[in-house]
């Protein structure tokens, strides 16, 4: 009889399952992704801050969307294989295999910003509105916000310039620039929206008015019941006239009327004067020196017109890239310092009591819990947590700045790249 040799398998059982990750999981998930995302943001802006001390192009990315995936398979099986052909069979010989596979990830697209749409925001002078942001830290004192966003203080007289003040660290006067605007904060140097009207063609009489309103286009009637435009009741000659005029409301940098006066007498003019001007009855003479030196610098001044030049967010880049290389050039004598406030018209931070930088970078120095870290030119720089200085309130207005930025249009809606 001729042997035969026959191998059967039998499938005793096969089990497969999939589940979605648990909430616990996802919360994982969710906040590494977030970490990655500050992160990423506050290194953009520390880079481009190094970029610019450097005089190279700015360059700025976005993630504007993100699609997260994640799920558990799980399978488990058992086979049982017995060979047939021998006088004595041998026992049946059973395999089982267990299988579990955790798949989770993040795909997000990164947008390059370098586009026309977003450069002329980011180009175009700040509104004034931005100069009293105070940002989500309450306690960030006025000149830190006005020494990001003004770039100059000009005092005028007659349409003459007594004096231009730059505010850049590297200027030979900077510190002119510097007490002059802490002397204006002292003088509740301040933004106050004022309602401007402006005349539409001549005045008309009421009944010529009365006689016109059946023509009147629904585009007026809407302008009218929104408050654009509204109608002066005036009198010309003893007779009841009526004129048309557009309400706009304009923000204007302006001090407080009776501090200034309290600290500077007639050197600035009506004009510079804020309308809401409440009394504040503390003169605080620490001021007596810098306005010594001033009104004798300028003994004839008196009357002056105070323009003040707003930056772009840009510019505003362009500043703390002259604050780095102000901090790293020589001994460090340069460094941008933050004087204590204890202006009667903001409030005391008992933070700081002392000066402390206004924005301090390290340079290939390691630094335990960093909230930026980067690498330009195979140098490192970082931004430390808390060593007592502004560094940190100023990356978080600069996020402000950038995003402010981003008008419609400005993230292109077809990304530059997509990372999986």
């Amino acid at each position: 009889m001729k042997m035969r040799s026959l191998v059967a398998f039998s499938f005793l059982g096969l089990m497969a399952g999939c589940t979605t990750i648990n909430s616990s999981s996802f919360s994982d998930m969710s906040s590494a992704y977030r970490e990655v995302v500050e992160g990423y943001s506050n290194d953009n802006i520390l880079l481009n801050v190094v970029r610019s001390s450097k005089n190279m192009p700015l360059s700025f990315l976005d993630i504007p969307s993100v699609i997260g995936t994640g799920n558990v398979l799980a399978n488990a099986g058992a086979s049982t294989t017995q060979s047939v052909g021998s006088p004595v069979a041998p026992p049946a010989v059973t395999a089982s295999n267990i299988g579990l596979a955790v798949n989770n990830g993040f795909t997000f697209t990164q947008a390059s910003l370098d586009n026309a749409q977003f450069m002329q925001s980011f180009l175009k002078e700040i509104p004034l509105s931005v100069l009293g942001l105070k940002g989500t830290e309450r306690l960030l004192p006025r000149a830190v916000s006005y020494t990001l966003l003004i770039e100059s203080i000009e005092l005028r007289s007659n349409n003459s310039i007594v004096h231009h003040f730059n505010n850049d660290p590297l200027d030979p006067q900077y510190k002119e620039f510097q007490n002059l605007l802490y002397l204006l904060i002292e003088a509740g140097l301040t933004v106050e929206n004022t309602q401007l009207k402006t005349p539409l063609g001549p005045a008309i009489d009421k009944g010529l008015l009365t006689k016109s309103l059946d023509s009147w286009g629904s585009t007026t009637v809407d302008n009218l019941a929104k408050g654009l435009i509204s109608f002066d009741k005036m009198n010309s000659n003893g007779k009841e006239v009526y004129q048309l005029v557009r309400n706009e409301s304009r923000s204007r940098i302006c001090v407080n009327k009776y501090r200034s006066q309290q600290l500077l007498g007639d050197l600035l003019s009506s004009d510079s004067y804020c309308a809401d001007s409440p009394k504040h009855e503390k003169t605080d003479l620490n001021y007596a020196k810098v306005i010594q030196s001033f009104t004798s610098a300028y003994p004839k001044a008196s009357n002056m017109e105070l323009v003040i030049g707003i930056r772009s967010p840009g510019n505003v880049f362009d500043f703390l890239g002259s604050v780095l290389n102000a901090q790293f050039a020589g001994d460090g004598s340069k460094m941008v310092m933050i004087q204590p406030s204890k202006s009667v018209v903001d409030s005391y931070n008992e933070r700081y009591k002392q000066p402390h930088p206004f924005f301090k970078v390290y340079r290939d120095t390691p630094i335990s819990h960093p909230v930026a870290t980067v690498k330009y030119k195979g140098v490192s720089y970082s931004i430390a947590d808390d060593d007592g200085s502004y560094s940190k309130e100023v990356m978080e207005f600069m996020a402000t700045l950038v995003t402010i930025a981003k008008i419609p249009g400005a993230i292109p809606a077809s990304p530059a790249v997509v990372v999986r």
